[in-house]
């Protein structure tokens, strides 16, 4: 059976990439999650899906140009109910510290608008975390793919790929052997952009295949019925209960 890793944590009951996001998944038994990282203004890493904190704060701006106690400050609880007032986004730290004991954790790479240090500092987190074995960064931009195996070959990395011109290319040259250039160790398709050939391939390469977003019971039994490594889910609740079903 695949894993089930929870999108930006249980998105839909509670705030995207907070703690109370991914406490829920860890409570619904989801065997990992899928977060999003930036890098502060002072350098930390930020759990954020956005570039900016406009869509899911009380506020505006962009989160390299502010500093950590500024992002603080804010309140990413609000927008989704009054249950989560006052909620704060946290740092990769914070999360490691309440998930590390996951399965799988796919830390996804924000291509940095601003020259920084964010996948150097992500790698070095991931060996302070003793996470090497359980965890994978993934990116949809191929260059922070190559540079995430130039610091450490050892970490595990993930292609994304969606329907848009890069990924119209990655697809025309095709995925397995895209993958095995830049030595990805699992390629991350949009649900609806992966074949049962392809998934072949690139088992065949030794290439694990996480699609996401699998939130429907036709997709889930679909992927599972493919042998795709893991499905990134809105839904890992739901998810969960397909799977245990099919078993």
């Amino acid at each position: 059976m695949p894993l089930v890793l929870a999108h930006r944590g249980a998105n839909k009951v509670a705030p995207q990439n907070t703690l109370p996001a991914f406490q829920k998944a860890l409570d619904f038994g989801a065997d990992g999650l899928e977060t999003d990282v930036h890098l502060s203004k002072d350098g930390h890493i930020i759990i954020c899906h956005n570039y900016t904190i406009d869509e899911t704060s009380n506020d505006t701006g962009r989160v390299d140009e502010m500093t950590l106690n500024q992002l603080k400050g804010f309140d990413f609880g609000s927008y989704f109910s009054d249950e989560f007032k006052g909620i704060s986004l946290p740092t990769l730290p914070e999360l490691l510290d309440l998930t590390k004991t996951m399965k799988l954790i796919n830390i996804e790479i924000k291509p940095p608008q601003k020259d920084c240090d964010l996948v150097k500092k992500v790698v070095e987190a991931i060996h302070q975390y003793d996470i090497v074995e359980n965890s994978i960064i993934s990116c949809f931009d191929p260059e922070c793919i190559r540079l995430v195996k130039e610091i450490d070959k050892n970490v595990k990395t993930g292609l994304l790929y969606e329907d848009d011109q890069m990924g119209h290319e990655i697809m025309t040259f095709g995925i397995a052997k895209y993958c095995k250039q830049l030595n990805a160790d699992a390629a991350h398709p949009h649900r609806k952009l992966i074949t049962h050939k392809e998934v072949i391939d690139l088992h065949n390469l030794g290439i694990a295949v996480n699609p996401w977003t699998v939130n429907k019971e036709e997709e889930i039994i679909r992927f599972t019925e493919w042998g795709c490594d893991a499905l990134i889910s809105d839904v890992p609740d739901y998810c969960l209960k397909v799977l245990e079903e099919i078993k």
